[in-house]
């Protein structure tokens, strides 16, 4: 049997696209939009066209929806542009203040919901356990931008002393304690908290491990390289 080989999304997208129909396409970009303050509305204008608008980097911007719609997509390093490398940090300082904004207190006014169905003991384990895995993340970003954003966007210490180990470190205690809190809500919540509730916090949950997965690409994909790129330039 012949393998089907699917084109990239990336080969999908061009500069000429209209923007309405990349979202069109793909829904979950408007998160994108969000991210990138991007001011509606559009009306007809192709991605180039609100590139310029905004002051984007068209090439970035395309990189980007690619790797958020498509997460097995990496860009090819040999074409990316030390020039690239300030918007990089600019949209991954941008995703974590959508995740501080947006994300989890969407989650916690649901979480909250369920709480008012919970006696005091399932109440007390859930509020632990999801404050422990907002902590973490919080942390985790507040990692990122003292260690590795700050640095390169000082001029005085370079990006050279920008500690890009942290991009080797496995993202994996995200997953775990997202998994953790999902399995307590399947689990072990008492019955008396609605299935309807239950179901859209459990939404929550899923969509902030899976965009905080294409979150960790983007810095070991695109983020990464551009560090070397710009460090060992001519």
């Amino acid at each position: 049997m012949n393998n089907i080989i699917k084109p990239s999304y990336f080969a999908m997208l061009s500069r000429e696209m209209k923007l309405f129909e990349l979202v069109e396409a793909s829904p979950s970009l408007l998160s994108i939009l969000t991210r990138l303050d991007i001011r509606l509305p559009f009306g007809d204008i192709s991605i180039r066209e609100m590139c310029q608008r905004e002051h984007l980097d068209v090439e970035l911007f395309i990189t980007l929806c690619a790797m958020h719609v498509d997460t097995n997509y990496r860009p090819d390093t040999t074409k990316l542009k030390s020039d690239m490398l300030g918007g990089v940090i600019g949209y991954l300082r941008a995703s974590h203040r959508y995740y501080a904004e947006h994300m989890l207190p969407h989650t916690s006014a649901h979480l909250e919901r369920i709480l008012a169905h919970c006696d005091e003991l399932s109440s007390s384990v859930l509020r632990r356990f999801y404050d422990d895995y907002t902590h973490y993340i919080v942390k985790h970003f507040s990692e990122e931008e003292n260690a590795i954003f700050t640095p390169i966007e000082n001029h005085d210490c370079g990006a050279g002393r920008a500690d890009c180990s942290l991009f080797d470190m496995p993202h994996a205690d995200i997953d775990d304690r997202s998994n953790d809190i999902a399995s307590l809500i399947f689990k072990n919540l008492p019955e008396g908290a609605p299935t309807s509730l239950r179901c859209a916090m459990l939404e929550h949950i899923y969509a902030l491990r899976d965009d905080l997965r294409r979150h960790s690409n983007v810095e070991a994909y695109l983020l990464k390289p551009l560090v070397e790129k710009y460090i060992n330039r001519k």
